[in-house]
């Protein structure tokens, strides 16, 4: 995709003389491309008024555009709180030239997890190819976009525990907004029901294992927002062990399969 100025100088050329070869050889841009801009976009005001609805053509993100809206019209906010917390928990964002590339690793063991994961970024990025990419205990879950530093802007140089973990504001009031979902999202990835035997007795328990220490507090702030106990067991790990919250989460999320 060229750039907002350059289809804007294209225009502007055919607007003053209406020569596609004569704007070719002034602009250094393909012929080609000059008569598909044409076309596409007629003229000046059709180049603006398309970039009223599509803000990928100045460089935005219009996924992101969508998510800062308090109302959602599209219903991808609880969509997001998701996929995001499965970012948080086993993706990352590799940087190419004019590409990235997202990629989230799920264990194999966990069907349905993968095809959750599928689905919803399918949903957010409709007109991305979603790819699975196989290894010996695990997929990849894999999508190139221009985008992806706008959407999850806590990308950055090495691992997450090595660099601070901030929302954004609408961000924030995404995961406000769908804290289970956001909390499905990062059970899924960093999470397990484990068994936990005491006498005998099985007292299960949902755990949660992360070494960053922003992460770790999103979600036991976001364990607070769905009015639950935990505690933390160790310098990386949180629990909820108590015998309601359990049932609570075995009726609303159940065990990874």
């Amino acid at each position: 995709m060229r750039s907002y100025e350059e289809y804007l100088r294209i225009l502007t050329l055919w607007e003053e003389y209406g020569n596609k070869k004569r704007i070719a050889r002034e602009t250094g841009i393909p012929r080609g491309t000059v008569t598909d801009c044409i076309k596409k976009f007629g003229s000046v005001q059709g180049l603006q008024d398309y970039r009223r609805e599509n803000l990928e053509i100045v460089g935005q993100s219009s996924l992101v555009h969508e998510l800062k809206k308090r109302q959602d019209p599209k219903k991808l906010h609880p969509h997001y709180a998701y996929l995001f917390g499965l970012y948080l928990g086993d993706g990352c964002i590799s940087h190419m030239n004019r590409v990235h590339r997202l990629r989230i690793a799920l264990d194999k063991k966990y069907p349905n997890i993968i095809q959750s994961c599928v689905d919803v970024t399918e949903t957010l990025f409709p007109d991305n190819q979603v790819g699975i990419v196989d290894r010996d205990s695990y997929v990849m879950v894999s999508l190139y976009h221009k985008y992806l530093p706008q959407i999850f802007s806590q990308d950055g140089a090495g691992k997450k525990h090595e660099r601070d973990i901030i929302l954004e504001n609408w961000q924030q009031r995404i995961v406000d907004a769908y804290p289970l979902e956001f909390f499905r999202g990062l059970y899924h990835s960093d999470g397990a029901r484990s068994r936990n035997v005491v006498k005998g007795k099985n007292y299960p328990r949902y755990f949660f294992s992360n070494y960053s220490d922003d992460i770790r507090k999103l979600f036991a702030d976001t364990v607070d927002k769905l009015n639950l106990s935990w505690t933390q067991t160790n310098s990386i790990s949180i629990a909820i062990s108590r015998r309601e919250d359990v049932a609570w989460l075995d009726e609303h999320l159940g065990e990874k399969s």
